[in-house]
């Protein structure tokens, strides 16, 4: 599948652009057509870019409800060298270790990110630096009790399990950088559908008035329905922005 007026690009030159592994998955994909395959590489990646958009925007969204609730007991804990908040433990021994070796990495992270960012960075500015990975973590097990329980839960609607958010917090960042690296995305094995699905449940939950607009500014839905194997995109109920 060649559009008017792109160049077709022969086998070997997209095996060396691709490399054999990612080259084949599309190339299998696609029932062995070589142009095929190559759309649906571009299409991927077209996909890709949408869903950072989208990502990037639930991000922004967790991360500042997230810092709102912290700083509420905690001001500035990302600039505040005497801030308790990674730094308290609670319960058993084996439950004092594991939060001390949460309260490590959260440490490093934040140390990560000030760096680059001058000898005095502003508290947003080390908040907006964090990786996404470093706000999942704050929703594991173990944070249950120091971070979760008095603090987190706020961010949230009454009832909302921290288990729920972080399992679906986890499933977005792990799509996130699936995006980021333009892995494949199509087919229910990669769960295109069901991610989308994680990305906009969440966005409900943490920016329930902002929802609505980022739906419908997305290009996501558009670059998925020009899918040139549309066999590969499975839609399961409830991955739309209505609801």
């Amino acid at each position: 599948m060649i559009s008017a007026g792109q160049q077709r690009l022969d086998e070997a030159a997209a095996r060396s652009w691709l490399s054999d592994p990612r080259y084949e998955r599309y190339l299998n994909a696609a029932g062995g057509d070589h142009d095929l395959g190559l759309a649906l590489y571009r299409w991927n990646s077209r996909v890709a870019a949408a869903g950072l958009v989208d990502v990037g925007h639930l991000e922004v969204a967790l991360r500042n409800a997230y810092d709102r609730e912290l700083s509420v007991t905690f001001p500035n804990w990302t600039i505040d060298p005497t801030s308790p908040l990674f730094r308290q433990e609670q319960g058993i021994a084996k439950a004092r270790a594991r939060q001390r070796t949460r309260n490590r990495t959260s440490l490093e992270r934040i140390a990560d990110a000030r760096r680059g960012l001058g000898a005095n960075p502003s508290h947003g500015e080390v908040v907006a630096a964090l990786a996404f990975g470093f706000w999942a973590n704050l929703t594991l097990p173990e944070r249950a009790p120091l971070v979760w329980n008095p603090v987190l839960h706020r961010a949230f609607p009454r009832g909302t399990r921290r288990a729920a958010v972080h399992d679906l917090v986890a499933r977005v960042v792990k799509f996130r950088n699936r995006l980021a690296h333009n892995e494949p995305v199509f087919s229910t094995r990669t769960g295109l559908t069901e991610r989308i699905g994680d990305v906009r449940d969440l966005l409900r939950i943490v920016v329930p008035e902002v929802a609505p607009y980022i739906f419908t500014d997305s290009d996501l839905d558009a670059a998925i329905a020009t899918c040139p194997v549309p066999a590969l995109i499975v839609t399961p109920k409830n991955v739309t922005g209505d609801k």
